[in-house]
C-alpha cells in the first residue's frame, strides 16, 4: 500500500509542476528553460532516492529547496516567501517525499490563487528526533470550492503506514484579519 501511496503522489507532484512550466512558457518567460532543468533534478530524485525507505533529513530539505526555486520562478516578486530551518541532526532519517506535497499545496491552492499579499512560510524543526513542519500560505476565500484533491489525504495515510501512532499531523484552516 506504501508503494501504490508514493507511486500515486509522484504523477500529481509531476503534473502540477508540469501546470506552472507550461504558465510560463504562455508567457514567453525566460525562466521556462531553467524551470525544465530544475524540474528534471527533481524527477531524478524522485525516481532514484524517492522510492527508499529512508533518506537523511539533508536530502528531503534540498528537494523542498529546489522545488521552491522552481516555484519562485514562477512568482517572482509577487510572493513572499520564507522557510526558517532549525535542525540540530541533519542526518536523521526520514521517509522521502513526505513533506513535499505540504509545499506543493501551498503553492496550489494558496499563493496561486491568492491575489494580493501573496506569503507562504514555511518552518522544520528538528530537536532530539523530534520534527516539527508547519506551512503556513495566504488564501483566498473560495466559498462553495470543493477540492477533490489526493494530496493530503495520501499523505495523511503515508503517515499512518510508516509512523502508526508517533505522529501528529494538525490541518487549520484560519482567517486573516
Amino acid at each position: 500500500e506504501l508503494n501504490f501511496l508514493r507511486a500515486q503522489i509522484n504523477p500529481h507532484f509531476l503534473f502540477n509542476t508540469l501546470h506552472n512550466i507550461y504558465g510560463l512558457s504562455l508567457k514567453n518567460s525566460e525562466q521556462t528553460s531553467p524551470s525544465i532543468l530544475k524540474l528534471s533534478e527533481l524527477l531524478r530524485f524522485i525516481l532514484h532516492d524517492g522510492t527508499l525507505q529512508s533518506i537523511k533529513l539533508s536530502e528531503e530539505v534540498k528537494i523542498l529547496e529546489d522545488y521552491i526555486e522552481l516555484e519562485k520562478l514562477r512568482y517572482g516578486g509577487r510572493l513572499a516567501f520564507t522557510f526558517e530551518k532549525e535542525i540540530d541532526d541533519v542526518n536523521t532519517s526520514i521517509s522521502p517525499l513526505l513533506l513535499l506535497p505540504f509545499i506543493e499545496n501551498s503553492f496550489k491552492h494558496g499563493a496561486s490563487e491568492s491575489r494580493f499579499n501573496s506569503y507562504i512560510h514555511v518552518r522544520l524543526k528538528l530537536v532530539n528526533k523530534q520534527l516539527t513542519f508547519s506551512v503556513e500560505n495566504s488564501k483566498e476565500n473560495e466559498a462553495g470550492k470543493n477540492d477533490n484533491g489526493i494530496g493530503l489525504k495520501n499523505i495523511k495515510r503515508q503517515l499512518e503506514l510508516i509512523y502508526g501512532n508517533a505522529h501528529e499531523l494538525t490541518i487549520k484552516e484560519t482567517t486573516s484579519s
